[in-house]
């Protein structure tokens, strides 16, 4: 790759590699990775959660979680990116246990954990039907002062409804009023196919109205749950 006498440096390697791997060209990033070896560069943690993300991002968690503990081995520290695209894979493959397990390593570590951390976790201990560990790290972001954000609501009343817990999904809505978030049309058919599913066909239409209150226009998805309780979302 050198040309004209002038070597890219590492920061211009770990831009390649990145491009690569963001376009899932991996063996394209893997053959500058080791170009950087063979010329003697050190890869730093930029480098390596770079090629972690892109592997991740392919469900290639075996990978993965080689290239992290050679970042160990080399005696780089695995920062706050880095274990959000771990927990992230895992949490793909839907396997809650291993995306836990680099969650307490976090902790351990005394990596900072930041919402995207807690939202990743939340949304598969919520599928996987861990509702109090759930609820317990939601407990967490709000005791460490972190703003939730439309995102973590989704995946709290999405995953909440999908489990039959429709008044703690209102619970959530509420919070969002207080907060002066407003839900999406998404959130709220959520909450309506929730309610239609139960039978509260009241209920369904109250929320329904809600909706219009806050000057939300009920898609065409609205409309097929209210008439027929058809809905993909979820």
């Amino acid at each position: 790759m050198p040309q004209n006498g002038v070597s890219p440096n590492v920061n211009t390697y770990t831009s390649l590699i990145n491009g690569f791997c963001k376009s899932e060209k991996m063996d394209r990033a893997l053959k500058i990775w080791h170009e950087m070896k063979d010329l003697g560069l050190i890869l730093d943690t930029t480098a390596y959660c770079a090629l972690i993300d892109g592997f991740c991002r392919k469900h290639d968690m075996g990978r993965a979680s080689e290239l992290f503990s050679e970042l160990l081995q080399a005696g780089l520290s695995p920062n706050t990116i880095v274990y959000n695209c771990m927990i992230t894979g895992y949490r793909n493959l839907k396997n809650t246990e291993a995306a836990l397990g680099f969650y307490e390593k976090m902790k351990e570590g005394g990596v900072h954990r930041d919402l995207s951390t807690y939202t990743t976790l939340i949304d598969v201990l919520l599928k996987d039907g861990k509702l109090l560990k759930a609820s317990e790290l939601y407990g967490g972001v709000l005791a460490k002062g972190l703003v939730p954000d439309i995102v973590l609501y989704s995946v709290l009343i999405t995953g909440l409804c999908n489990k039959g817990q429709i008044e703690n999904a209102h619970r959530i809505l509420k919070e969002m009023d207080k907060k002066g978030v407003t839900p999406s049309a998404l959130l709220y058919n959520t909450l309506i196919a929730g309610h239609f599913k139960e039978g509260n066909l009241a209920e369904a239409f109250r929320i329904h109205d809600d909706m219009l209150e806050k000057g939300l226009k009920p898609d065409k998805t609205t409309y097929d749950i209210l008439i027929s309780g058809k809905f993909a979302g979820g």
